[in-house]
């Protein structure tokens, strides 16, 4: 975490989970306010601020990160939105226990995938996606039109060729959205894309995109021939061992 010269913490500077974040496909939106919150997110979520304890008052939050009190404000009424903290009159800002915090807010979700709270967060994590996967694809099979196999097929090639990780992570995330988008489960899909677009991929796999989809390019295929041929289950089995393999390894590899 970096700071200025007087010692107080400059927001733009803010490392939440050095190494797990920096890999992130998209860059968050640079507001003060952002940085400020996820800043004491991380401290939330890490346990540097245990729960029941009291959030500094604003004016220490104002003088550390050096912000406005409007931009200290918003970013504590963040905290409060997402289930981190409550606002008691005459008391404080009081740091909430773990079951009221809103994980699927993606801060909040995102930090504490990096930082792997209680060590099994991403294991959860990782069980969650399989299951939820599993049955849009139950969903979506019969209902897979030639559109759709034409569309796995683009995303398979780009997968079978590319070496430049944007590219195969994108291909990646695509052929799965083929039959995602296809069973018309919105909400099962949504929280499917929450929790691939959190997770911290390892640096290996950024390192060295075209070995590590190696073996997901089979998998995909062997997905693809499933679907196409009406071997469901062959298609569900393979999709979990698919999920298993790969988001557990990352998962791990990430923790290393």
């Amino acid at each position: 975490m970096g700071a200025s010269s007087a010692g107080r913490t400059r927001p733009e500077l803010l490392d939440l989970a050095p190494g797990a974040l920096d890999a992130r496909r998209t860059r968050r939106p640079n507001r003060l306010s952002t940085a400020v919150s996820e800043e004491l997110l991380r401290r939330i979520i890490s346990g540097e601020y245990s729960v029941g304890s009291l959030l500094p008052p604003e004016p220490s939050l104002v003088a550390e990160f050096e912000v406005s009190r409007p931009v200290a404000r918003e970013a504590v009424k963040f905290l409060e939105a997402a289930g981190l903290v409550a606002i008691r009159q005459g008391e404080g800002t009081v740091v909430r226990e773990p079951s009221k915090w809103n994980f699927l807010d993606p801060s909040v979700l995102r930090i504490a995938l990096a930082l792997n709270v209680g060590a099994r967060m991403r294991r959860d994590a990782v069980q969650l996606r399989l299951d939820l996967d599993l049955s849009l694809l139950a969903e979506a099979a019969p209902l897979l039109t030639d559109e759709d196999y034409a569309a796995m097929e683009t995303h398979l090639r780009t997968m079978d060729h590319s070496t430049e990780f944007e590219q195969l992570q994108n291909a990646d995330l695509a052929f799965h959205q083929v039959y995602q988008a296809r069973a018309g489960n919105q909400l099962t899909e949504g929280i499917v894309h929450l929790l691939v677009d959190e997770m911290p991929p390892p640096a290996q796999v950024i390192a060295e995109p075209r070995a590590s989809y190696d073996r997901a390019n089979e998998q995909h295929r062997a997905i693809y021939l499933a679907l196409r041929d009406g071997r469901v289950d062959d298609a569900l089995a393979i999709l979990r061992e698919h999920i298993s393999q790969m988001w557990i390894w990352q998962s791990e590899a990430a923790e290393r």
